[in-house]
């Protein structure tokens, strides 16, 4: 076996370093269907279903913040100086925010009222509600999606948590430096419907161009051969051609097979190296079938011999 370094083992990807700069919190009724993907097959973000409310901006220096806690029952035995059975019996999730906008969707969410009775009266527009005198469990559904990188190639960091119910109040403080607003605790419990408390994705195109990169698994679903158009002198060989999946995922030229329709113009060897032999043109294709198995994949190089 070859000898290494640790800068090859520990395969830094800088780019896999994600950061959300900007973030929405949608709340819906429970149970609201959460979509099956957020975006298209063009990784473009798509509208929530419409009873998904966005509680709109959010105060800055709490961001939204995420907690597990977990609970374990540690067996321990005699002459065993460590435990030698762990259960975990409980594995909670919160999420806490501070909305700053006061419109129905945070009033409902700090008061626990039911806002969709509520009636602003039609000459002055003033709203009065009484805040319910015994407190009864709301359940909502949750959509939260975080944004990195700019809308050129954004990051869709995610969580989707089918039912949440408020577990904290923070309180409102009014004082002429800060809006009026509270800070919020959500929790999260397991929907029979969905089958899970909390969900993670992330998409958009920004994400697109780093799965490959992120070690998760996913079909290839064609490949792409660089360089496309590819001129070379006689009796030179170029360098490799570059065999990459659909995502950019590359694909070891000895996984390929590649051919040339003119071997007289120009010959490929199964490294993938073209090498130029008489004036003309031929096309080389780069043929991979996935290793699972299906259909084989093919892609060309336009060659230019002169």
């Amino acid at each position: 076996m070859p000898a290494t370094n640790l800068t090859a083992l520990k395969a830094a990807q800088r780019s896999l370093l994600l950061k959300p700069l900007d973030a929405a919190v949608f709340i819906a009724p429970w149970y609201t269907p959460a979509p099956a993907q957020l975006t298209d097959n063009g990784a473009s973000l798509q509208p929530l279903p419409a009873a998904y409310q966005s509680v709109g901006l959010i105060d800055k220096k709490t961001g939204v913040a995420f907690a597990r806690g977990i609970t374990a029952a540690p067996i321990e035995s005699y002459g065993e100086l460590q435990p030698v059975r762990n259960d975990v019996t409980s594995d909670i999730t919160t999420i806490e925010f501070q909305p700053q906008q006061t419109n129905a969707v945070t009033l409902n969410l700090a008061t626990g009222a039911n806002m969709q009775q509520v009636i602003a009266n039609s000459s002055s527009g003033e709203v009065f509600f009484p805040q319910p005198a015994s407190e009864q469990i709301t359940y909502y559904s949750a959509i939260i999606i975080g944004k990195d990188g700019n809308d050129a190639a954004p990051i869709y960091v995610y969580k989707v948590l089918p039912k949440v119910a408020v577990s904290k109040y923070g309180g409102e403080q009014w004082n002429p430096t800060e809006v009026l607003a509270q800070k919020l605790t959500l929790v999260a419990f397991k929907d029979d419907t969905a089958g899970y408390a909390v969900a993670h994705g992330f998409g958009g195109l920004g994400w697109k161009q780093l799965v490959a990169k992120s070690g998760i698994n996913y079909s290839a679903t064609g490949i792409v051969v660089a360089p496309n158009t590819l001129a070379v002198p006689r009796t030179t060989a170029s360098a490799p051609l570059v065999v990459t999946d659909q995502l950019g995922g590359l694909i070891a030229n000895s996984s390929v097979v590649f051919s040339s329709s003119a071997n007289s113009i120009a010959t490929v060897a199964a490294s993938g190296v073209v090498t130029g032999v008489a004036v003309g043109t031929a096309t080389i294709t780069a043929s991979y079938t996935p290793a699972g198995g299906g259909a084989a994949m093919t892609a060309t190089c336009a060659v230019t011999v002169s």
